[in-house]
Formats: structure tokens, C-alpha cells, sequence
């Protein structure tokens, strides 16, 4: 319980590259139990098959991994490619992992197309296909909390589209729903910038959004 309390957003902005902090016993100890808590998220619907050829599972998401090194590697190909990377690129800089977990949409036979944003049928599956991805991406988060790193859910930004998007191999058929930013434990000491969460203190009065019925 305490984890999900002390939950908070922070943007680690770093603006020259760091050494990675945790070896790669120790980060793929760290990765597995993140991907272990995010797959006992509830779920109502399985995946549509045509998902489930490179990676089989029956989930209605998939998470890509990228260490520290694939991180600072992506800030320097990004600028080759002329990519303005911004606060997604200072937070590469920091990240001991990066995380971007997809949704899997089921277009029911209507075609996808190759880039977002991709079209999909508002419908109940689909409804539950994004809650239970979001549980995923919650589980990670409040595990990440719960091991002592600071933690970051962006939407993407340039990550979501091309270049970047191909450099981290992600599926353009996926949509992406989150990209986590794991940090160093020693994080907030050693960063240039940290950015809390805008709204943190808002909606905690339970009364304004909950009501007996």
C-alpha cells in the first residue's frame, strides 16, 4: 500500500549522458520483476491472433525493453538524424531503462494504418484492452516505487513516430500507450533537472469524485 501512495511522477532531465548505476545482473533481475508485476494485470480479452507471431502471448499488450546503453545510444542517433529530441532526449540520458509497452487494437478485419495515430473501434474490447494495459503500466510504476526508483510515464513524444520509432523496433500496427523512464536510485542527486508531476496535489479530495449511491 505504501508504494501506490508514494507513487510519484518525476522527470529526471539530464543533459550529457550517464554512466549506467546498476549492472546487467542486477538490471535484468530489475527488468524481470517489473515485466512479472505488469503481467498479472487483469485482463478480460485476448489479443487478436494476427498479433501473435514474433511475440505469442495472449496479452493485449507487449513491452519493449531498452537498457542504459540502448538509451544513450538512441540520444546520439537522434541527433544524426537530425531528431529534436527535447526532455524525451535528456530523460534517455538518465534512464537505467526505458519500457514502451503497446496495446494491441482488434480492428475487427478494417485496415491498419502504417504509423499513428492508427485507427481503431471504440467498442468494449477494445475499452478493456487499454484498461488492462494500463494496469500493466501501473504495476510497473508502482513496483519501480516500491524497489526505490524514481519513475516516469510519457506518452512518447518522438518516440511514437519514425525515426525513433523504427530505431526501438516497434510494431506500427501496436499502439503505444506509455513509455516508462526507470531511473537511478540516486537520481534526484545527481540530475540536472527533476520536473514533478503538475498534478499531484489535485483530485485528492476523495468527495469530489466519489459518492455513495
Amino acid at each position: 500500500m505504501d508504494a501506490i501512495k508514494h507513487r510519484k511522477t518525476q522527470k529526471v532531465l539530464a543533459n550529457s549522458p550517464w554512466t549506467p548505476s546498476l549492472t546487467e545482473v542486477e538490471r535484468e533481475e530489475l527488468v524481470q520483476e517489473l515485466l512479472t508485476l505488469a503481467a498479472a494485470a487483469p485482463y478480460h480479452y485476448e489479443s487478436a491472433a494476427k498479433y501473435r507471431t514474433d511475440l505469442t502471448s495472449e496479452l493485449p499488450f507487449r513491452c519493449y525493453v531498452a537498457d542504459a546503453v540502448r538509451c544513450r545510444a538512441a540520444v546520439d542517433f537522434a541527433s544524426t538524424e537530425e531528431v529534436q529530441a527535447g526532455k524525451i532526449g535528456q530523460m534517455l540520458n538518465a534512464a537505467e531503462v526505458l519500457l514502451v509497452v503497446t496495446w494491441l487494437p482488434d480492428t475487427f478485419g478494417e485496415p491498419v494504418e502504417s504509423r499513428e495515430p492508427i485507427p481503431f473501434t471504440g467498442n468494449l474490447r477494445n475499452m478493456e484492452h487499454l484498461a488492462a494495459t494500463g494496469a500493466a503500466i501501473q504495476n510497473m510504476l508502482v513496483g519501480a516505487t516500491a524497489f526505490g526508483y524514481p519513475n516516469y510515464w510519457s506518452s512518447g513524444g518522438v518516440l511514437r513516430f519514425d525515426p525513433m520509432r523504427t530505431h526501438f523496433n516497434i510494431p506500427t500496427e501496436e499502439i503505444i500507450l506509455g513509455t516508462l523512464f526507470i531511473f537511478p536510485k540516486d537520481a534526484e542527486s545527481r540530475a540536472d533537472e527533476v520536473v514533478p508531476g503538475k498534478l499531484r496535489d489535485k483530485g485528492k479530495a476523495l468527495d469530489t469524485w466519489s459518492k455513495k449511491v
